[in-house]
């Protein structure tokens, strides 16, 4: 891995933690399988904490919550590899890197160490995508920065990060997934989905996505994420923004090949989605979506219902109104990352 310029402060952190048993009413209903991690990652816009909920153990679901950077937060990834939390804050536009996650909480506490960006570049980031030691931004459009999305590509180092592109889009950015040189990205206020082949191949400036879909039935999608393993796509729909009750959460299965049977500018049609919604299922304004391969559950940030929850629903095959397998509470959430080995 190639050494860049020293862009990072480095200080150590101890972080008030709190370790919890979890009570739900319905999570006997979850189908997890026995793994060694099995864990959701949450940021929060309000309450300045990095939440960590252990599905490892289906009859002791536990959550660990620490300090973040700042108070209004939202993109997370974790990194097994350097064990490694990476988070983009809100409050100071920074991308920050939080170490020694799981070593920690198989101790006492979470004793990390936090790493703070100071070059920052993008004024309004929304969501993190990662691949390898690329980090992407997606940066939604707002006054400050003249009503332009765009993506900020970053490079990773032991010493911090190191902006190496700009991209400009058409259209308001929200949630976006890498998977591999593939980037999907939400366009927000819309039901449309971009995506871009050879994306780190561009060169910085105004690029185009090599294909834009609608996802019939979606009012306003925010959260998306894909699994390769399975080529499924989830989608998340907010719905009115206002309101705390008209969410949806949609799937696409065989993904690939009803991508690439719609032509750009065409539509996957309802009868090829299963998507669930109603007053059973707690969805206001999900912003963000995970998905476990091992089990198929799927992990929802919702920020509207009761100030915000984690839910989790067992794969669905087919269109309903079915109660969360798994619902807690857990304020301002705006974005999830499951890892699970």
């Amino acid at each position: 891995m190639k050494t860049q310029t020293n862009k990072f402060l480095a200080v150590g952190l101890l972080a008030t933690t709190a370790l919890f048993n979890i009570s739900c009413d319905n999570n006997d209903d979850m189908d997890m399988p026995e793994n060694n991690v099995a864990s959701l990652f949450v940021s929060s816009n309000t309450s300045g904490e990095v939440s960590i909920i252990d599905f490892s153990d289906e009859s002791n679901i536990t959550t660990t919550t620490t300090a973040a950077a700042g108070t209004d937060a939202d993109g997370i990834y974790y990194d097994p590899e350097t064990d490694e939390i990476i988070q983009l804050v809100r409050s100071d536009n920074s991308l920050n890197v939080y170490g020694d996650i799981m070593s920690s909480m198989m101790n006492t506490g979470i004793n990390i160490s936090l790493g703070i960006n100071t070059t920052g570049g993008f004024v309004s980031g929304r969501e993190i995508a990662v691949s390898n030691d690329m980090v992407v931004v997606a940066e939604s459009p707002v006054e400050a920065n003249g009503n332009q999305s765009s993506l900020y590509v970053y490079q990773k180092t032991s010493s911090g990060f190191s902006l190496q592109k700009t991209f400009a889009v058409d259209f308001a950015l929200w949630g976006i997934h890498l998977e591999g040189n593939t980037l999907y990205a939400i366009v927000d206020k819309d039901s449309d989905l971009a995506v871009f082949t050879n994306f780190f191949s561009n060169s910085s400036g105004m690029i185009s996505p090599s294909k834009r879909i609608t996802i019939e039935g979606i009012v306003r999608t925010h959260g998306l994420t894909y699994s390769m393993e399975d080529d499924l796509m989830v989608l998340t729909d907010i719905g009115d923004a206002g309101s705390d009750s008209d969410g949806a959460i949609t799937i696409i299965t065989d993904f690939s090949n009803k991508l690439n049977a719609t032509s750009n500018g065409g539509t996957i049609a309802l009868n090829q989605q299963a998507r669930i919604e109603g007053n059973n299922t707690s969805l206001g304004n999900p912003v963000d979506v995970a998905y476990s391969t091992n089990s198929q559950m799927i992990f929802v940030a919702e920020r509207a219902n009761g100030g915000g929850k984690i839910l989790a629903y067992n794969y669905f095959s087919s269109n309903g109104n079915p109660t969360p397998a798994f619902s807690q509470n857990v304020a301002g959430a705006s974005a999830v990352y499951f890892y699970e080995e």
